[in-house]
């Protein structure tokens, strides 16, 4: 007898994907769940094994499944480079190779990028079967219904109940973990809740709308040994991946209770967080080890601030901020300029807000919002087509580039950040016009 074989691959492992790599957290999830349901897992990484993507050895053992995990299309921006295609390629070459060596491989597909742009992959991207949401199920169906298919009495089922949500401890092999910190990459995730789950309702997020249940915890027990885990094998940054760490107050204060009482010499944290009036939370990650928490404010105009439908006030953020410096938390604030409604008007208030109460070093921003499926915008816009793995981003009065550099106070204006903009600016100029239902928004698109 012998356990289902899968080969998962981490697509955001190749070279040349012109942002750098990070820890793969989902799919390094998926590697501990397959594990727990009770499958053999070979887990491909091409930061931690670059030569396999020109041999593709690890093809040549025995399979029942190949898997791909995409965690980025491309990085978001005006300028980004768009990867469709590179990882259409790589998937092809490793099918089929894969189905020489077995013709009745099952192709697999999962990861963000898919779940949020289902139709699209599905256009382009060959699969047999994809997890877009709910993966723990999905995930249990879809391999006691290959095993059932394949009526193999050599084969071992797996476990008799799916793993539940969360309630596994997630396995970080030493030799990925380091040769993730070996290329720099300092800070390992950890989820310690819902992922990317997110109960806000911000207008061009489409994460509320994919997954709604945010109420998951991680047991506190599970963290302790992970967190434990990675500490032994050099990890001194985790990166809580939460989509805000303080969406549930009473977990985040258990997360930095439990960070005290480990009392872990040099261990750091990182998270994104909700601006806060609350300030033991702020009180806690501090004396946690919190190194930076980092907020999409997006506009510090409250006319914008509607708009984005951020669901906080100026005065939160200003009380949020006092609160942060009051207690040494480091803090860094995104803006993102060109939303609905956005004018010079609204661009000054922004600005003199980061000009009052933000140093360099603490603000960072781009311009345009890339419209995703199923996000608020992309319903204000109208039905944009199943084309959106090709990019669409609201359109916007150009000038805005200009009115952030004249009310943006020069000690955040550094020359690689003017180099930065002249390369948004130039992609905008580049990219043409998309009809919408919407009479006073707009829509562009790079000529692909």
């Amino acid at each position: 007898m012998r356990n289902y074989k899968v080969i998962l691959v981490n697509l955001n492992s190749l070279p040349n994907l012109g942002f750098s790599p990070v820890f793969p957290v989902g799919a390094n999830y998926v590697f501990s769940l397959l594990s727990e349901m009770g499958a053999e897992v070979d887990f491909i990484d091409f930061v931690q094994h670059p030569d396999l993507l020109e041999t593709l050895d690890f093809l040549e053992k025995e399979f029942d499944c190949i898997a791909f995990s995409i965690r980025n299309l491309d990085s978001m921006e005006l300028d980004g480079e768009y990867l469709v295609d590179y990882y259409l390629k790589i998937t092809t070459l490793i099918i089929e190779q894969g189905r020489q060596q077995n013709p009745d491989v099952k192709i697999l597909l999962g990861g963000s990028a898919f779940t949020a742009y289902p139709k699209g992959f599905a256009e382009v991207f060959p699969f047999d079967a994809a997890i877009d949401s709910d993966t723990e199920e999905r995930l249990f169906q879809f391999i006691a219904g290959h095993i059932e298919e394949m009526q193999n009495d050599q084969l071992a089922g797996i476990s008799s109940a799916c793993p539940e949500r969360f309630a596994f401890e997630i396995k970080y092999e030493p030799e990925l973990v380091r040769a993730y910190l070996a290329i720099g990459a300092k800070q390992i995730g950890i989820p310690t809740r819902c992922g990317g789950r997110c109960p806000m309702q911000c207008i061009y997020c489409s994460y509320g709308l994919l997954d709604q249940n945010t109420h998951y915890t991680r047991p506190l027990n599970l963290l302790r040994n992970e967190i434990i885990q990675l500490y032994q094998i050099g990890v001194r940054e985790l990166f809580f991946t939460d989509s805000l760490i303080n969406i549930s107050p009473e977990h985040a204060r258990n997360l930095c209770l439990l960070l005290i009482e480990l009392n872990l010499p040099e261990l750091e944290w990182t998270a994104y967080a909700r601006p806060t009036r609350n300030e033991e939370f702020l009180r806690l990650a501090a004396l946690s080890g919190c190194k930076t928490l980092s907020v999409s404010f997006d506009t510090f105009s409250p006319a914008m601030l509607t708009n984005l439908k951020k669901g906080f006030s100026v005065h939160t953020i200003s009380r949020f901020i006092t609160l942060c410096a009051q207690y040494k938390v480091n803090l860094v604030g995104l803006l993102l300029f060109g939303g609905p409604g956005e004018t010079e008007l609204t661009i000054k208030e922004t600005c003199e807000f980061a000009n009052r109460f933000l140093e360099p070093g603490q603000l960072f921003f781009s311009f345009g919002i890339r419209i995703s499926p199923g996000s608020g915008l992309e319903m204000l816009l109208g039905q944009v087509g199943n084309e959106l793995l090709i990019p669409h981003f609201l359109g916007f009065d150009e000038r805005i580039f200009d009115f952030v550099l004249t009310h943006l106070d020069g000690r955040f204006i550094s020359m690689n950040l003017l180099l930065k903009i002249s390369k948004w600016r130039a992609a905008y100029k580049a990219m043409s016009c998309k009809q919408t239902t919407h009479p006073q928004l707009s829509m562009v698109c790079p000529e692909c």
